[in-house]
């Protein structure tokens, strides 16, 4: 590819699939236009206009000539940055992460699980003082987060 495609990512702070995006476009050195969403999914209405959904992390991969295409889907997103982006090896035993990576993925890892932990604390003590919502919101989070934290954990041990 002679030029980068111009990137425009979606995201939401604290959305842990949003910080997978974002790590594998720093690991891959890319520059991209970062559009931070409302946390009211009902408030999102930039990414709805551009994906027609309400959820993060959303790609928006802008090419001259070419309508724009759009990626809502993390794993999708991540497929499409190795594919276009990721150095190529002539080496038939490479890896697809570096040791650098590894290292990454593995503080990410655990900063992560230290994260689930910390919201499944918070969770705990709002649904003792009687702050339902506020514990179901944290809940799901924390929920969400762990997704995420096996997922790294998996790609780790693929090392």
């Amino acid at each position: 590819m002679a030029m980068q495609d111009q990137l425009t990512l979606y995201s939401l702070h604290g959305c842990p699939y949003c910080a997978i995006v974002r790590l594998r476009l720093g690991q891959l050195g890319l520059s991209y236009n970062l559009r931070e969403q409302p946390a009211k999914r009902a408030d999102r209405h930039e990414v709805i206009e551009v994906s027609g959904q309400e959820t993060v992390p959303v790609l928006v991969i802008a090419r001259e000539g070419k309508p724009d295409e759009v990626l809502a889907d993390e794993n999708d997103i991540l497929r499409y940055l190795d594919e276009a982006y990721a150095p190529r090896s002539t080496a038939k035993d490479s890896e697809p992460w570096g040791e650098a990576d590894g290292r990454a993925l593995q503080s990410a890892v655990e900063n992560l699980e230290d994260l689930g932990l910390q919201l499944q604390e918070l969770a705990q003590g709002s649904a003792l003082s009687g702050e339902t919502d506020r514990a179901n919101v944290l809940m799901a989070a924390a929920g969400h987060v762990t997704l995420a934290q096996r997922w790294a954990a998996n790609q780790l041990a693929s090392l």
